[in-house]
């Protein structure tokens, strides 16, 4: 399955559960547009802290969901509550001036990270209850959200490097005051 075919909109019962995915599936848009994003790898201060934010608000709202039983609404819980996720990510190739800048791989893939804890929540089982979670969505939604906070561990301890308009093959930065890289000349 491609990345971009996880963008759609999925079948769901569960209230809370669709807050809890559109929520995660905002953060990944949120972090497309971070101003690291322009970065050609890492991410700011800020932006570790704003990620840390919601990896730990996420996972409250899991733990919060998990927490309440299963409720038993046969002739009333809405059956058609449907998660939108069909609006792709956008990477952050251009800076505020239009500017071309190179993809930046960590913002890239906190926001693939982000996409697929919610489209988990999206296609589990508990999609179809009620409310809450069952055994197994918790876990692999608590597992999603260590890996992040796992992810934003690794890109905090890696320093962010300086990397001219070389460091991605293709570029269409160009040397200042001047046409390509200074490699050509």
């Amino acid at each position: 399955m491609a990345f971009k075919d996880l963008f759609k909109v999925y079948p769901n019962r569960n209230l809370e559960l669709r807050s809890v995915a559109k929520q995660a599936y905002e953060f990944g848009k949120t972090i497309a547009r971070e101003p690291s994003a322009a970065h050609s790898n890492g991410l700011d201060e800020h932006a570790l802290r704003r990620q840390r934010s919601y990896v730990d608000h996420a996972m409250k709202m899991v733990e919060a969901l998990n927490a309440k039983p299963i409720p038993d609404n046969p002739a009333s819980h809405p059956t058609e509550l449907p998660i939108d996720l069909s609006e792709e990510y956008v990477t952050f190739t251009s800076d505020v001036n239009g500017n071309a800048v190179p993809l930046n791989e960590a913002t890239q893939l906190i926001a693939e990270s982000w996409m697929v804890a919610a489209v988990e929540l999206a296609k589990s089982q508990s999609a179809s209850l009620a409310g809450s979670l069952v055994k197994f969505d918790y876990d692999r939604a608590s597992n999603n959200l260590q890996v992040l906070a796992k992810i934003l561990d690794e890109i905090e301890a890696r320093p962010m490097l300086d990397l001219p308009e070389t460091a991605e093959p293709g570029s269409k930065l160009q040397a200042a005051g001047g046409s390509g890289s200074s490699l050509a000349r």
